[in-house]
Formats: C-alpha cells, sequence, structure tokens
C-alpha cells in the first residue's frame, strides 16, 4: 500500500506485516493527491505546491518530476497515461517519455468559449475502459473523450470532491456535497436513490471507492464514519467508525478489507462482511495477453487459434472458414460445439458473428444476447454491437461496445481495435460520416505506430466501400471522388509491406478485404473516371497508376490493363455522361450528407 501525507512524505507499506518498506521525500511540502499504475509499476504525487514527481513501483526511484500546478492525479488503465487536473485544465503525459500529449483539455470554458467556472479541478478519473475522462471542478463534472479529445458532457454539480466509476463504465459516482450522486454514462442523467446515499446524519462526503467488481461501494462521511454500500438492493450494510475525520479510502485488491486514512495520521482497516464478499469468479486478473482466457474453453477446444488474433478465441477451422468466406461450414462447427455443451458462451459469440456475415440479424442478436446471459465477455459484446448496428438500432449499439471496452483490461491495442471495430459496425449501420470521424480522430491520436497504420489502412477500405456503392446506385462520379479519396489517403500502400494477420480480426468480424487495397483502389478510380466520361482525369489516373506500380504490382494488372484500354476505346469520342439523373444518387447515410464525409479530405495526413 502507498500513502501520502501533509508532512511531504511518501510512504509503502507492507500490508501482511503493517511495516513501512520505504520513505520518499516528495519536496517537503504537505502532499495533494496520489495515483498508483494498475501494474503497480508507477506510483505518481503531487504537493500543494503543484509538483508531480512519480516513482517506478518495483525500485522505488524517482522517474519524473516537474511543476505543474497540479490537484488531482489519475493513470489511464493501461498505465501509458498520466491525466494532471491543474487549476483551469487538464494536461496528459506519456509515461514513457513524461512528454505531453496533444493540447491540454480546457475545463474553464464551454465549447463556445464562455467561462464555466471559477473553481479549480478537484479530480480526475479515467473509465474501466480508458476512452474516458471524468474531470471534477467547483462547479461541474465534464467527461471528456479522451481518444477524440472532445467533451461529451457537462454535468451541473456543485462541490464535487472526489469521483469513482463503477467497472462496467454504465455508472459514475460523485461524491461531494452533500451527498455521493450516480449518473447513467449512457444518458448523463442522475440515477439511483439519491437520497441513501446521505448517510443517518446526513453529513457531507468527500471520498468514495468501489470494490472490483462493483458490488459494493464504500464512502467517508465528515462524521467520522465510513459506510458500506450495495448498490444491488441500495442498503447500507456495515458502518464503521474512524478515529478522526477519513479523508481517503480504499478497498483491497481482493475486496475483503476497506482501509481510511484520518486526519489523525492513523489509517485504520475493516473486514468486509462475509457475506458481502466478492465472487472470487469475479476476481480481478492480470493477463499479460489480450486474448479473454477461458480455461473451459480452452480444454474443450484443443485446436484454439494460435495467431496474432487475440480478440477472438475461436476454433481455427472456424477461423479459416470465416477468412475464406465459408460462412455455412462456420456456422455448422460452431452449431456443433454449442450442442456438444450448451452453455459454451464463446461459441454462441462466434456464431453470432457469423450470422451477422450471413445478414441474419435476428439470429445473430439472439445468439449474441444467448452469450451474454451465460457469461459477460468482451467478444460477447462485440457481437452484440454488430447485430444492433444490423437492426440500425444504434443507439444501443454504442451502449453494447462502451460495455465492450471495460472487459479490454485497459491494454491499448485491444481498446484500439475495439475502437476500429466498433467504427466499421457504425458505417455498415450508414453513419459513414461519424465511422471516418472516429477513424481519423484515433489515428491523430497516435500519429506513430501500429495503430495509426491501421487507421490509415481503415481509413482507404472505407472510401473503398463508399465508391463501391456509388457505383451501386449508378453515381459515377461520386464514386471517382470516393476511390480518388481511397488513393490520396492511401498513396503509402504503394510502398508499404501490410501484414495481413493484423487484419484478421476485421476479416473474420465483417469480411473485409485488404488485399492490394492501393491496387484496388487505382483501378476503380479509373473505371469510375471513364464511366462519368472524365476522359482526361482517365489518363492521368491511368498514368499514375503504371508510374506508381512495382513490377510485382504491373505484372498482377497486366490482365486487367488489356481489358481496361479495351473499356476505353470503345469509349473515346464520347463523353459519356452517367449522371444525367440524379434521383439515382441518393445517399443512404442516417446521419450525414455525403459532403460532409468528404468535408476533412483536405486534413487528410499521408
Amino acid at each position: 500500500m502507498a500513502t501520502n501525507s501533509k508532512d511531504g512524505f511518501l510512504r509503502v507499506w507492507d500490508l501482511k506485516d503493517g511495516v513501512m518498506l520505504k520513505e520518499m521525500d516528495a519536496r517537503g511540502e504537505a502532499m495533494r493527491d496520489m495515483a498508483l499504475s494498475q501494474d503497480g509499476q508507477l506510483i505518481a504525487s503531487c504537493d500543494y505546491g503543484g509538483h508531480v514527481i512519480a516513482w517506478h513501483g518495483d525500485t522505488l526511484t524517482r522517474v519524473f518530476r516537474n511543476q505543474l500546478a497540479a490537484y488531482s492525479l489519475d493513470f489511464s488503465p493501461d498505465g501509458a497515461t498520466l491525466a494532471i487536473g491543474s487549476y483551469y485544465s487538464t494536461t496528459l503525459r506519456n509515461t514513457k517519455t513524461w512528454s505531453v500529449q496533444g493540447e491540454p483539455l480546457d475545463t474553464s470554458k464551454d465549447d463556445r468559449g464562455y467561462s464555466l467556472t471559477t473553481g479549480v479541478v478537484h479530480c480526475v478519473r479515467y473509465s474501466p475502459s480508458g476512452e474516458l475522462l471524468a474531470i471534477a471542478t467547483e462547479r461541474h463534472i465534464q467527461i471528456w473523450n479522451i481518444v477524440m479529445r472532445r467533451r461529451i458532457a457537462i454535468i451541473g454539480q456543485d462541490c464535487t470532491h472526489s469521483l469513482a466509476w463503477m467497472p462496467d463504465g454504465t455508472r459514475l459516482l460523485s461524491a461531494g456535497n452533500p451527498n455521493v450522486r450516480e449518473w447513467d454514462s449512457s444518458t448523463w442523467e442522475e440515477v439511483g436513490c439519491g437520497n441513501l446515499w446521505k448517510g443517518d446524519t446526513g453529513s457531507s462526503c468527500q471520498c468514495i471507492a468501489v470494490n472490483h467488481n462493483g458490488t459494493l461501494v464504500a464512502y467517508q462521511t465528515t462524521d467520522n464514519h465510513v459506510r458500506l454500500w450495495r448498490p444491488s438492493d441500495q442498503r447500507t450494510i456495515a458502518i464503521f467508525q474512524h478515529s478522526d475525520s477519513p479523508c481517503c479510502i480504499t478497498f483491497s485488491v481482493d475486496g475483503k478489507r476497506i482501509l481510511a486514512g484520518g486526519k489523525d495520521k492513523k489509517i485504520l482497516e475493516w473486514a468486509v462482511p462475509e457475506h458481502a464478499w466478492p465472487d472470487s469468479k469475479n476476481a480481478p486478473k492480470y493477463r499479460t495477453t489480450l486474448q479473454d482466457h477461458d480455461t473451459e474453453a480452452e480444454d474443450c477446444d484443443t485446436e484454439a487459434q494460435n495467431s496474432e488474433s487475440k480478440i477472438l478465441a475461436m476454433n481455427m477451422k472456424v477461423h479459416d472458414a470465416c477468412i475464406s468466406g465459408d460462412l455455412p461450414t462456420a456456422e455448422e462447427l460452431l452449431t456443433q460445439e454449442i450442442n456438444a455443451k450448451g452453455d459454451h458462451y464463446h461459441s454462441y459469440a462466434n456464431r453470432s458473428v457469423v450470422m451477422a456475415r450471413k445478414l441474419d440479424w435476428d439470429r445473430a442478436l439472439d445468439d449474441a444476447t444467448k452469450s451474454l446471459s451465460i457469461q459477460p465477455s468482451l467478444m460477447g459484446y462485440i457481437s452484440k454491437g454488430i447485430a444492433l448496428c444490423g437492426k440500425k438500432q444504434v443507439r444501443d449499439a454504442k451502449r453494447a461496445f462502451d460495455v465492450a471496452f471495460t472487459f479490454t483490461d485497459g491494454d491499448s491495442k485491444t481498446i484500439h481495435f475495439l475502437f476500429m471495430i466498433k467504427a466499421i459496425a457504425l458505417f455498415n449501420a450508414n453513419h459513414h460520416s461519424e465511422a471516418m470521424r472516429r477513424i481519423r480522430e484515433l489515428a491523430a491520436a497516435y500519429p506513430n505506430g501500429d495503430t495509426n497504420l491501421a487507421c490509415r489502412v481503415m481509413e482507404v477500405y472505407l472510401y473503398i466501400q463508399l465508391g463501391n456503392s456509388a457505383l451501386d446506385r449508378a453515381c459515377p462520379t461520386e464514386a471517382a471522388d470516393q476511390f480518388t479519396a481511397a488513393v490520396n489517403t492511401g498513396t503509402f500502400l504503394s510502398k508499404s509491406a501490410i501484414d495481413p494477420k493484423y487484419y484478421e480480426e476485421f476479416v473474420v468480424l465483417f469480411g473485409c478485404d485488404f488485399n492490394s487495397l492501393w491496387q484496388t483502389a487505382n483501378q476503380k478510380r479509373c473505371h469510375a473516371l471513364l464511366r462519368a466520361g472524365r476522359l482526361v482525369e482517365v489518363i492521368e489516373a491511368y498514368r499514375y497508376l503504371a508510374d506508381m506500380s512495382d513490377e510485382a504490382t504491373r505484372a498482377s494488372c497486366f490482365n486487367w490493363s488489356i481489358g481496361f484500354m479495351q473499356e476505353l476505346s470503345a469509349f473515346q469520342g464520347s463523353a459519356l455522361n452517367a449522371d444525367a439523373n440524379p434521383e439515382m444518387c441518393k445517399y443512404d447515410d442516417v446521419s450525414d450528407s455525403i459532403s460532409d464525409t468528404d468535408s476533412d479530405i483536405d486534413n487528410v495526413v499521408c
């Protein structure tokens, strides 16, 4: 356990023996806040002078120190980022380089630039998925989407001192004067029975903690009590007396004890009543891979996939059938698994994906729902989100994906994959502009590495789908513009080696075709320009394809080139206008127009 105090020291303790292992002098000033990364590898603290200091959790050596006017701290679930709440803003720092990530989040003004608050940031807390950051000030609670760097909600709540998320991310708890309040993260409306949270004395609450599976909430009141609340039946099941004004509370990792520090420099420990202990099967698991490890699934699935795909827990034969597009075989194999063991939740989730690929949305939703009824899982919520998008129930689909983020264990790679999966599902539900926007924002947030490359590949793929849709609607001019956007966005694809295994999950889930994206975009652009009668641009596009292609691409394009030149000859001398009938070119995006989709093309970084 780590503690900080007003004497300016941070201390690390052995809980078993109650022995202090190390005492570290931060700066000699009174400590204000402290945060620990979930893996225990980093400890950060800030003092009343505003300095932030970070230590390595194992060696307890100092790795960072700076004057940042800090009031509150929190590590992202994956430990890669430290959020630092200061006077009127919150900054994010990379915990490897300790450099600032992007522009600070300005909490002092609303979206129109008007002043919001005259108070400082009291508390910052990451959501379990790491996608959202809740920031409490003297006058408001603000919710920010960290991936998109956008404030998505402002809750009018005065004097909030502490925040805590439920583990599934569906609720945010705020502690302050006079009580604890509960907020629905899908609507940001208050829910629950707020009056019961005040306690018998009506004393104000300044700190709060939730156990690892969300079955218990502990909160402090200024009458020196620590109360244990059970959300399931909205009951106070225990009240503990502290010796003097508790000012910080936490659960032990196993959820069987509560610890609270008070103003009298004493840390008291109480046992959680045995009947309220969290179920051991839901205890937190520290995993080194991204895959849902399920012993039951591993025992009955001896041919489990041994590839780079970590989100999917799938039999290799089923996986290969999904990759090749042999959906009847995949469905048959999964049905055999379900008949052999009816409570195998992975099989239901995987069959839901196959049903979605077959556009049988009702059966897809039924299987996803069955999977979640057996055991909630990452794949279960992914399959439910995909099925709901297929049924055009987008709001419910977004909620399913939001819950899926809580099963990522804070792993950044899984979170980024899930973010892209959600974007493709929304795209397939005709929310094209929103899907594009999400992919671009994720790429902008991670300008280097695999995530950025995957986002750019995905953007090219989505532009090609928009172009195909326009051709299907006999709108070649629109199609040419979409394929041109794909070519401009994917200039790197002609020279970069794209590992197909990295994208297998998208192929399994959606049947995406990532083979030769750059070549496909260029060839389809030539055809669309030709059908639109834009012959000068046709020649330019064809020459660009020839000039930019390597020998292997030229060889694979040989037969296509012969056929295309024959088609071009047939069009010579008759500039055909295929857009004479505008009624044929209606766009089916339910949320945005096609011009909205392309409005940011000039800002795409290639």
